[in-house]
């Protein structure tokens, strides 16, 4: 069970960087376990999702977007892992490089 959602307002000031034309992974994985991986360039994350459950047919997918920092790394937008064995931790808030974790 997902825990219950929290907004909080933000300074935007705080932001260092941004990707203005993202790419994005798609992987759709199948009953028996096959996983079929896609990656999505020149659209936004609406007509992803889009073309995503248009493809998925009786599969699930994980909807990630690429993060090019010291390697690529993906960051999950949409979807659960099926192969999870438990839900994974929850990020914690985004943090200026400047702010201390308590």
């Amino acid at each position: 069970m997902m825990a219950a959602m929290e907004v909080t307002a933000v300074d935007p000031r705080d932001q260092t960087w941004e990707l203005d034309q993202p790419r994005y992974r798609v992987y759709f994985h199948d009953a028996v376990g096959a996983t079929d991986e896609h990656e999505v360039m020149r659209a936004d994350v609406g007509q992803v999702i889009a073309w995503a459950e248009a493809q998925r047919g009786e599969r699930a997918y994980m909807l990630y977007i690429c993060v090019p920092r010291d390697g690529l790394g993906l960051v999950r937008l949409a979807g659960v892992d099926p192969n999870a064995a438990a839900p994974s931790v929850s990020s914690p808030p985004c943090r200026s490089g400047t702010e201390q974790e308590p």
